[in-house]
């Protein structure tokens, strides 16, 4: 390597310092949830990721919410059976089902996530950034169903 290299590397670790470092104190950009042109999209963009909504939702989760709301398919391929299990919906009553199931889902999270940061006080600000994140995830479903559904 070079010193032009070497410069350019240290300018990158340098940035990503001053973005560490301002996101510490609370200054970096609030995850914004953009627009969608259909609630499919919206969901499965804005709220299965688990570094916007603060939790994983398996293919497991998947079935499990599925079937609370009686629906069953397959185990595949994660965006698939999110496919899946949407094409269910037909009307609005259909998808307040689905929103309660997954709202119900995040609940039982954030209460182990709750009392994770109660057992292990060293892991309190990770939990509770998760649990913020699923409050945010839960109100942004709230957001599709008027968006959508009303």
């Amino acid at each position: 390597m070079d010193n032009n290299d070497w410069n350019e590397l240290r300018n990158e670790i340098d940035m990503l310092q001053q973005q560490s470092q301002s996101c510490a104190t609370q200054e970096c950009e609030e995850d914004n949830y953009e627009d969608y042109p259909d609630y499919l999209r919206a969901i499965y963009h804005e709220v299965l990721p688990p570094f916007k909504s603060g939790i994983y939702i398996s293919r497991w989760d998947l079935k499990m919410i599925a079937a609370k709301v009686g629906e069953s398919f397959t185990l595949d391929v994660r965006e698939r059976m999110f496919r899946k299990f949407m094409q269910w919906i037909a009307t609005a009553e259909d998808m307040r089902a689905v929103i309660d199931a997954f709202n119900a889902h995040f609940d039982d999270k954030c209460e182990l996530y709750a009392e994770y940061g109660q057992k292990y006080p060293a892991t309190q600000p990770i939990f509770d950034e998760k649990i913020k994140k699923a409050q945010k995830a839960k109100a942004y479903f709230e957001k599709v169903y008027v968006e959508f559904f009303t």
